[in-house]
């Protein structure tokens, strides 16, 4: 077992690892490797030439690996019922009932898409049917495109889409079975909708912001019977749910209750939460981990390093993209088409990419950025916070983002403030230190004027050298390159 494997990394990346002379890890790869593969998020400050990229690059290799893995096998996507009932019987969105770009927090109650080109949606754990009149609010805390309601178990997720499923859109159109109609007044961040469902009197209704909207829809007499679902679908955009659990903030009146509290006889738990989930194959431009370099050099210089590491990893492969620029961008979006895991790349070029479309965020569980100083002296501060943005701060299988940074200057006011506003609760690596001197240094300056005092020619007969220099102009007077 190598000195790598005894920090848990897998005996195909530590032989690779052996292979280029890594005998033992540095000190920054000690301190970061467990770190990461514990799923942290991790600043760390270390020289040049100190292993800081092998420190990330070894750890998201191999959970990358092994997502992928269990992709191909199909792990995760066959739930027992006690998996799949963990929770209690607290409603909430159905996390294995959903689009592959839609993100939902542990609780279940807060919703987020990044995808800018695709509608995404899910629906709730649990049903309503028989009788009664229901309420849920959704309130949108992030701008994008929403729409939310009632869906049956025969619903597609792209909500309003089908006759089985009934949405108020941010637009201010209603919809059902693809026929779009114009209905109460648009909304958008901070707004709060509520939705009712009157199944006693087969009606359906939104408010906004307290303010009774009407009756929407009368529920066809077939459906009368169904489950009914809180549903929503959203494009690039975040709600936040509330079933009753917690005062609402527009209570809906006397003759609706929240769906937390509707009789138990009247709840049905999903099928798809007691163990037949859903799964849907990941977009191929959605890549797990984006790396941004400052420059093409070190943009190379990683993606030579990543090359290296996965050599005997096969069975599936990990597929990795350089995207800089001064490379024909067709060829990069053909290999974006078929298929890629990890993007290491050059601010510009990136942006170019996702602002069109071409690379998907949402599916990043890793964002890096490496030499953050110099990314940010270049004026890329807004660029991250974008990125930052549109990435789903929890994956569609429930993983948390991790965001590795790494810096010459850690101790910079500017990684500072970026670090306590982008990452959560990192972890300081820090063996490069402050730039201080310390009190126990003292420094002296001896002015030296190489014409008066000429005993330095006199060095070149001791010192032996490689002779690069031999024919160079080494008078007072005269210059050198």
């Amino acid at each position: 077992m190598t000195a790598f494997e005894e920090m848990g990394v897998m005996p195909e990346i530590g032989q690779a690892v052996e292979e280029m002379d890594w005998t033992l890890p540095t000190d920054v790869q000690a301190e970061a490797i467990p770190m990461i593969l514990g799923g942290g998020d991790v600043l760390m400050a270390a020289e040049t030439g100190s292993g800081k990229t092998g420190a990330f690059c070894l750890p998201i290799m191999q959970i990358v690996y092994e997502t992928l893995k269990d992709q191909e096998e199909g792990k995760g996507r066959k739930l027992s019922s006690k998996t799949a009932g963990s929770g209690g019987n607290a409603w909430k969105m159905n996390m294995h009932d959903r689009g592959d770009a839609l993100a939902i927090d542990p609780e279940g109650l807060l919703c987020q898409a990044r995808d800018q080109q695709k509608w995404h949606g899910t629906r709730s754990n649990k049903a309503v049917t028989q009788e009664g009149r229901y309420y849920f609010e959704a309130t949108v805390t992030d701008e994008g495109l929403c729409r939310v309601g009632w869906a049956t178990d025969k619903a597609t997720l792209d909500l309003g889409t089908d006759k089985f499923g009934f949405g108020f859109g941010g637009t201010g159109k209603k919809s059902w079975g693809r026929q779009f109609d114009s209905y109460g007044q648009a909304y958008g961040m901070n707004d709060t909708i509520g939705c009712f469902l009157d199944i006693d009197n087969a009606e359906i209704r939104w408010s906004k912001n307290g303010v009774d909207l009407g009756k929407a829809y009368d529920i066809p007499p077939h459906l009368k019977s169904e489950k009914f679902y809180a549903a929503v679908t959203l494009k690039n955009a975040e709600m936040e749910f509330n079933f009753g659990k917690t005062p609402f903030k527009f209570p809906p009146g006397k003759n609706y209750v929240g769906v937390a509290q509707a009789n138990s006889r009247c709840v049905v738990q999903s099928r798809i939460s007691s163990g037949v989930a859903v799964s849907s194959k990941p977009a191929p431009n959605a890549p797990q981990a984006i790396i941004i370099e400052p420059s093409r050099e070190l943009a190379e210089q990683t993606f030579t390093q990543i090359q290296k590491f996965k050599v005997h990893l096969s069975n599936p492969s990990i597929r990795e993209l350089l995207i800089i620029g001064g490379v024909n961008v067709k060829d990069q979006m053909e290999v974006l088409q078929r298929g890629v895991d990890i993007v290491v790349g050059t601010p510009g070029r990136l942006e170019d990419l996702i602002s069109t479309g071409k690379l998907l965020l949402h599916q990043v569980r890793f964002f890096v950025l490496d030499e953050c100083d110099g990314l940010l002296s270049q004026g890329y501060s807004d660029l991250i916070n974008r990125l930052h943005q549109q990435i789903p701060k929890v994956t569609n299988d429930g993983k948390r983002l991790q965001m590795i940074v790494c810096s010459a200057t850690l101790h910079s006011f500017d990684v500072k403030k970026m670090a306590e506003r982008l990452m959560y609760f990192p972890t300081w690596i820090d063996l490069k230190g402050q730039d201080a001197v310390p009190e126990t240094v003292h420094h002296v300056v001896c002015k030296i004027d190489p014409t008066l005092d000429t005993r330095w020619k006199n060095l070149q007969r001791h010192i032996a050298t490689d002779g690069v220099h031999h024919s160079d102009n080494i008078s007072s007077s005269g210059t050198s390159q």
